[in-house]
């Protein structure tokens, strides 16, 4: 009765406390594992015990709470991001068919009824040289993950596109490149660095390139 309940609340609408469905979070750490992350490093991430990411990636528990569940989501953002070191975490996916962080969207993970995007094998990064410069110069090339957090940074960074503009060159919903910008943001705070809209800030300007690079 309580499952039912809890998976009857809004996707939009986030509680603060109490009891979540854990379908977003087992989600997340079979995607982790796919990554090849260690269990003691994601709950490390997500300041939860060993054996509570094993409940979660084995499909044990229904519901978890809330401040749990807000710690598997920071581990998922900091970790989604790179690879892990263990084979056998990605082995276990492998034989499991846990999908890694790019077969989900951001706004449908935590839908019970979303599917993984498998339909088709996932296309391999483009080789030989910067990709992420190649497709800013509109060449036809595939990104990886962290070659399209480079695109998304410089868009938002150094164009005055909107987040709609910048979602559709990216194929993906304003509300989840406005979440990666963010994360982007927070990883370079972390770092000691700043990001901004700059280009907003030098719109009214004729910047020449060596003073964009010293905005920067």
């Amino acid at each position: 009765m309580n499952a039912n309940k809890i998976l009857a609340v809004p996707l939009n609408v986030r509680v603060s406390a109490g009891e979540v469905s854990a379908v977003g979070a087992t989600r997340r750490i079979r995607a982790l594992y796919a990554l090849g992350h260690l269990n003691w490093v994601i709950a490390q991430e997500a300041g939860i015990s060993r054996d509570a990411v094993s409940a979660l990636s084995s499909g044990l528990w229904a519901t978890l709470n809330v401040a749990a569940d807000d710690g598997v989501r920071a581990a998922y953002d900091r970790l989604s991001m790179k690879t892990g070191t263990s084979w056998k975490t990605r082995r276990l996916a492998e034989r499991e068919g846990w999908v890694p962080p790019l077969a989900w969207d951001d706004d449908t993970i935590d839908d019970p009824t979303a599917v993984p995007q498998t339909d088709a094998p996932a296309p391999a990064p483009t080789d030989d040289g910067n990709a992420a410069a190649r497709w800013l110069m509109g060449e036809s090339v595939i990104l990886s993950r962290a070659e399209r957090n480079e695109v998304l940074q410089h868009l938002f960074e150094w164009t005055t596109d909107t987040k709609e503009e910048i979602a559709a060159r990216l194929e993906m919903s304003p509300e989840a490149a406005e979440r990666q910008w963010h994360r982007l943001q927070q990883k370079a705070a972390a770092d000691g660095r700043r990001l901004w809209r700059r280009a907003w800030a030098y719109r009214d300007k004729d910047l020449t390139k060596n003073e964009m690079g010293a905005a920067a």
